[in-house]
């Protein structure tokens, strides 16, 4: 498997790659059933997702990503996927993630080693969030080249 597109997260103004899929549990979390995404060699997720941490929760801002959807005449036919058509009943632009907990990995700094494999690369820095429920619990940096840990009061 080739090396995946990321989601993007917005964090203190600064957009950055996210190597974690906060999207995928919803899924399940919620019994929806999982658009039938166009997936390709380098997102087999067949989406890319925007996210933003916002008053320390995690918030989904966007969603791109084409889906096959059911045609009663002409079959099935390719279409953007939108927040609107994801979360109907929402009336704001950006959804609380309330169904994710678990930890957000993002790489920051140059790269230092290269792998063509899912999210397997690694950087001179990481930033690691632990969420609950889409509230931001703690975040931390683990800088490598210093072998040191930073946490991140917030």
């Amino acid at each position: 498997m080739a090396a995946q597109l990321p989601d993007i997260i917005t964090l203190e103004a600064k957009e950055m790659d996210l190597y974690t899929n906060p999207l995928e549990p919803f899924w399940e979390t919620f019994s929806k059933r999982k658009p039938n995404f166009k997936i390709t060699e380098n997102c087999k997720r067949g989406y890319v997702a925007g996210w933003a941490i916002k008053d320390n929760q995690l918030i989904l801002t966007q969603i791109k990503g084409k889906h096959y959807a059911r045609s009663l005449f002409f079959g099935d036919k390719l279409v953007e996927l939108s927040m609107k058509k994801l979360f109907p009943k929402s009336k704001s632009n950006y959804i609380l993630a309330n169904w994710y907990s678990g930890k957000l990995r993002i790489p920051a700094g140059p790269m230092t080693q290269y792998e063509h494999y899912n999210y397997n690369s690694r950087f001179e820095k990481e930033i690691i969030i632990t969420v609950n429920k889409g509230n931001v619990i703690k975040m931390v940096t683990l800088d490598y080249t210093q072998q040191k840990l930073v946490v991140n009061l917030r």
